[in-house]
């Protein structure tokens, strides 16, 4: 993956640049290219990993699956937020990224990325004037949601002067769903304005299907999906008759979550093959995976698509957390260095995987037995057999729920390879 994943200079400035600072995580930066033994405790510990083998993977993965679904790939890099993973992805054929805010736009223009979806309403001045400046200096596209006439007004008032133009994907929602006109008509309305507008271009229909639930959630989103392809060639067919746009101008049709992307490219990818839209799907979680949610996700995706069960592998989860047992205070129980300020625990406790002593040779594979039971700040309560082998000093590898709530408890990440050495490490940008 070195072609890929190059190391970042400036994430090794950054990290040297904190002067009397030691973040966690690394070890001495002085040693990083001849690589740190993570099992010769060369690292800091607790600390966060991907695991470059998994990475390179699930890269493959959903490339291989978007190209077979005829849509392009916008991932969400709301998940790593990394520099370096959002060179990775485009490198891997991504269209682009998306985005979560106006600080998320910085973060992909540095990286490169010429096509940037701010998935999510653009709101307020400062935020405006952010994306501003990356106007000035992108060489690709910005596009950004809206949903209420007010919030366009604001954008075009600040922009136009600027002499500025900014792509407009009209977003649908659903009821007591989150941001999105609720009704075609709203859509239609907010069409009329854009074209009215100096500073502002309607570029195309977007949603978030990820707020539909219930039992017959898959049924429901198929049909609000197929509602939305079908108001989106209306709105295209009708700048074409206004001669609002020209036909080699790109008219997104844009959704999907980590959970559904199936089902919204099976209805999107139909739009074409009458190169009126371009469908772009933006999972973000899948990079990275895990061991709860979006493992469970997954596995209906692949239940229900035959394309994705086509698909001659699986996304494997790569991001581990690595931690000392501090104690063992009882038979049965052991504390582990790790708490809610290193990983996810909004979705499920983190998953013990691996038990290591540094006088072993290797890891050893944990049974069910083992379970994370509470977790405080700093401290993670390990439930354990009482005749268990377990002592103070040992490591733990853990795996987690929701891949974005970890990461982002992270401002260096290692790059770990099958035999356990981080051999790089990485930035993120929350």
């Amino acid at each position: 993956m070195s072609n890929l994943f190059n190391q970042s200079n400036a994430t090794l400035q950054a990290a040297n640049g904190a002067k009397n600072r030691i973040h966690k995580g690394l070890g001495d930066l002085a040693t990083l290219e001849k690589g740190w033994q993570i099992l010769k405790e060369q690292v800091s510990l607790p600390c966060a990993t991907l695991a470059r083998s998994a990475i390179e993977n699930n890269l493959n993965w959903m490339q291989r699956f978007a190209d077979k679904a005829n849509v392009k790939l916008a991932p969400h890099g709301k998940t790593s937020m990394s520099p370096e993973l959002f060179s990775a992805q485009i490198a891997s054929g991504a269209w682009g990224m998306s985005v979560a805010n106006a600080q998320q736009v910085v973060t992909a223009h540095h990286a490169g990325v010429k096509q940037i979806i701010l998935a999510n309403q653009l709101v307020g001045r400062r935020n405006f004037d952010i994306v501003a400046t990356v106007l000035k200096q992108h060489q690709g596209k910005i596009y950004v949601f809206a949903d209420s006439q007010q919030n366009l007004a604001a954008i075009n008032d600040f922009f136009a002067p600027l002499n500025l133009d900014i792509n407009v994907l009209i977003e649908m929602g659903v009821d007591n769903g989150r941001c999105g006109v609720r009704t075609p008509q709203q859509a239609e309305q907010l069409a009329q304005y854009i074209a009215s507008a100096p500073a502002l271009k309607l570029a195309g229909l977007a949603f978030y299907e990820g707020v539909i639930h219930g039992d017959d959630a898959a049924q429901n989103i198929a049909k609000f999906v197929a509602q939305n392809v079908t108001l989106a060639k209306q709105l295209a067919n009708d700048l074409l008759k206004d001669k609002q746009t020209d036909t080699q101008a790109e008219f997104l049709i844009t959704g999907a979550g980590s959970a559904w992307y199936d089902i919204v490219s099976e209805h999107i990818s139909l739009a074409n093959a009458q190169e009126i839209l371009t469908a772009v799907i933006r999972p973000g979680c899948y990079l990275i995976h895990d061991t709860g949610i979006y493992e469970q996700a997954q596995q209906h995706v692949i239940e229900r698509s035959p394309l994705a069960c086509d698909i001659d592998s699986e996304l494997i989860n790569s991001l581990h957390i690595w931690a000392y047992v501090q104690s063992v205070p009882q038979p049965g129980m052991a504390i582990v260095g790790l708490g809610k300020r290193d990983v996810a625990f909004d979705a499920g406790l983190p998953t013990p995987e691996q038990h290591f002593r540094p006088s072993d040779t290797a890891p050893t594979k944990v049974t069910g037995d083992w379970q994370v039971t509470r977790i405080m700040d700093q401290h993670a309560m390990l439930s354990v057999p009482e005749n268990s082998d377990i002592q103070p000093g040992d490591m733990i590898c853990l795996s987690t729920s929701h891949p974005c709530l970890t990461l982002d408890k992270w401002r260096f990440v290692g790059i770990e390879d099958d035999n356990y050495c981080i051999n790089q490490i990485i930035e993120t940008h929350f």
